[in-house]
């Protein structure tokens, strides 16, 4: 016979691994080493051998010898009444579980391993929030204050009543000495205007003790003022702000250093990008300094006042720089514009820095690198949309 072509499917007739499995049953039944049970395994294989030999006669194929022979039978026994790791929780004597608590030891079925999930409140029920604390204007504010002053003063003068307190000693001063001292003042008046001076530069001096030790110190005064600048009116941590302007130009080193030094002033964070199309002013704080910052950007700072006297002086970098051909040419009005403003998580920038490129790409691969590549797109898009809006 042909070997079979290399590659080709060789298929298994049915019954062949049945047979093999059924040889090595008997080979273990009667003995499968090679010594003493040598006989017995050889006997077994035979057997088998005779019995398929005799199918096939009979049938005169493998596949009717195959399918004489018994099929195997796989049984599974069948669930026990009650797993052996429940036991336990059974009563004594109980060898089933019959629904119910009826046999069931609760006390040995529950245990400190026993997870007991905290209590939700339903999705439904609506939540009532705290009352808030109410503002007070000014005015109501200095009306509280006068009138737990009067209680104060009120609360006072009930003790010296009842005896609690020593009663104040009278204020005497030049102006009612007579009517304060009455007979003693007209016995000696020298002696008493004397004594009534004393009492007065007593009295001055103790009001400047109290203000001397009322003040601050230096380094209290530096704090104070340090919070009122950039703490948060509630006492809680501020938030970190961040804001993006974009600026037609920025070709006068005053509007520059003043870009600089008020950020530097606010403890703002940032960059000030001059790019060939537009400059970007980057910066990075808390709320309070941005706020300030945006007034100064959006507000106090004339752009085109400052256009104008750059171009009236001609100074190197300023307007009237240009070309003498062009001199009589209106500028394009330079305006600054709030790009986007909104929290941050964390801080791009060390420091504020004023940073001159003289391509757009390398801009944007300068902001690409601290990870900040929004902000150049969010200017160039709100310019882009500006256009088609117009």
């Amino acid at each position: 016979a042909r070997a079979p072509r290399k590659g080709a499917l060789a298929f298994v007739e049915e019954g062949t691994y049945q047979r093999k499995a059924e040889m090595a049953r008997l080979r273990q039944k009667y003995g499968g080493s090679r010594g003493a049970s040598r006989n017995s395994a050889r006997w077994g294989a035979d057997l088998l051998e005779m019995q398929m030999g005799a199918a096939a006669g009979e049938d005169g194929g493998a596949e009717a010898a195959a399918a004489k022979l018994a099929p195997l039978e796989f049984g599974t026994e069948e669930p026990p009444a009650v797993e052996w790791w429940d036991l336990p929780l059974l009563n004594d004597g109980a060898v089933a579980y019959s629904g119910g608590r009826a046999n069931l030891n609760v006390e040995a079925a529950v245990g400190q391993y026993v997870e007991h999930p905290v209590p939700l409140d339903a999705a439904d029920v609506e939540i009532v929030m705290p009352p808030q604390p109410l503002r007070l204007t000014k005015k109501e504010q200095r009306k509280m204050r006068t009138q737990r002053r009067f209680a104060r003063e009120k609360e006072r003068q009930e003790m010296v009543q009842q005896g609690l307190l020593e009663p104040p000693k009278p204020k005497v001063k030049i102006s009612n000495l007579m009517r304060v001292l009455g007979e003693q003042a007209v016995a000696d008046p020298t002696q008493i205007e004397k004594e009534v001076r004393t009492q007065m530069e007593e009295r001055v001096a103790e009001h400047e003790d109290r203000n001397l030790a009322r003040k601050l110190t230096p380094e209290e005064r530096r704090e104070k003022k340090i919070r009122k600048l950039f703490a948060d009116p509630t006492g809680a941590e501020p938030d970190l702000m961040a804001s993006v302007y974009r600026i037609d130009r920025m070709n006068n080193n005053q509007t520059q250093f003043k870009v600089d030094i008020n950020a530097s002033e606010n403890r703002l964070t940032g960059a000030c990008i001059k790019a060939p199309d537009f400059c970007l002013v980057i910066v990075e704080g808390v709320p309070k300094s941005i706020r300030r910052y945006s007034k100064l950007m959006l507000r106090r700072i004339d752009w085109n006042a400052t256009l104008d006297d750059d171009r009236g002086r001609g100074g190197k970098g300023g307007a009237g720089a240009m070309e003498e051909d062009d001199e009589d040419e209106e500028p394009a009005p330079n305006t600054c514009r709030l790009v986007w403003e909104g929290t941050i998580k964390k801080a791009a920038f060390k420091r504020f820095r004023v940073e001159q490129f003289r391509l757009q790409a390398a801009a944007r691969k300068f902001l690409t690198d601290l990870h900040v590549p929004h902000y150049f797109e969010a200017a160039v898009g709100a310019v882009d949309a500006e256009n088609e809006a117009d």
